[in-house]
């Protein structure tokens, strides 16, 4: 009997050369070891494996921040979709292209010719002088709009994990633009976290964080405090 193995195409830019790389991930030769796509220069590899409740976990090369970038998803995602694009958290880019060949063929060409542009937009020549030249600011790259993107994206992840605390417990949680940031809120009791959208790095700590605690406003608590 022929078993039909599952199979996927993937492609990343290596931020060494700058030159995109591609690979297939079977889900038999997951199951059996973690796979690794490495580029021929040696300056990187595309690191995939199971999580232990049957996730695919990737550790992608980032070309425009030159570090790694972690990503859990899905086998349902990984395998059954025609096109999956993973991004920089930093600069909302796309770094890694996942799917049927044809349709990582040409999302990889229009990355390219993005990527073009942004390098006409910031008179650079080359991977090195994005990664060293002291005139290119991440902050530059991403847009207001991005960071709330970012930020969405992460608080319904830690959402998804019940990694989100407010005095209520509610479980729900909107998002509203501010004049100091992007403000996370419980429309229930009003407990809010404020993230500023000024800058990317303004916004870096919370990319890190793995819990995020909502509280009610300073005045709102002073009102409360008052009531007899």
């Amino acid at each position: 009997m022929v078993l039909d193995t599952k199979h996927t195409y993937l492609a990343y830019r290596c931020p060494q050369c700058g030159f995109a790389i591609y690979g297939v991930a079977g889900q038999f030769a997951l199951a059996a070891d973690m796979i690794k796509i490495k580029c021929q220069c040696g300056g990187s590899d595309l690191v995939i494996n199971y999580t232990s409740d049957r996730k695919l976990r990737l550790s992608v090369p980032c070309l425009f921040c030159g570090q790694n970038h972690n990503y859990v998803v899905s086998e349902n995602v990984f395998f059954g979709q025609e096109l999956f694009l993973l991004s920089c958290p930093y600069t909302n880019m796309d770094i890694c292209f996942i799917g049927a060949k044809e349709q990582v063929d040409k999302a990889v060409g229009e990355s390219e010719t993005e990527l073009n542009k942004l390098f006409e937009e910031m008179n650079i020549e080359s991977i090195d002088e994005l990664h060293s030249s002291p005139d290119v600011d991440p902050d530059r790259i991403i847009s207001d709009a991005q960071v709330y993107d970012i930020v969405r994206f992460l608080v319904k992840e830690l959402e998804a994990d019940g990694a989100i605390d407010c005095p209520c417990h509610s479980g729900q949680y909107e998002f509203n633009m501010t004049d100091e940031g992007i403000c996370v809120f419980c429309p229930v009791c009003g407990a809010e976290h404020v993230f500023p959208a000024d800058s990317l790095s303004a916004a870096e700590d919370f990319l890190k964080c793995d819990r995020l605690t909502l509280e009610k406003p300073a005045d709102a608590a002073s009102d409360a405090s008052q009531k007899p």
